[in-house]
């Protein structure tokens, strides 16, 4: 009969050799350019509107001033 190993250190974190840690990263990296990228386009959207609604209200006291 064989005797059986003995567990000598218990490592914890992540194995950086396996081969799903690259499909997390690649994730990641994809999800946070497309937020990024979203995040931009609303801040641009929301200027725009604030800006378009600032110059419709002067020109409408520029009206009433008339």
């Amino acid at each position: 009969m064989t005797s059986k190993g003995r567990i000598l250190k218990v490592k914890y974190g992540y194995n950086p050799n396996s081969s799903s840690i690259g499909t997390h990263i690649n994730a990641f990296l994809l999800g946070s350019a497309i937020f990024t990228i979203a995040a931009n386009v609303l801040i641009a959207m929301v200027i725009s509107m604030k800006a378009e609604k600032r110059k419709i209200s002067t020109e409408a006291q520029e009206h009433k001033s008339e």
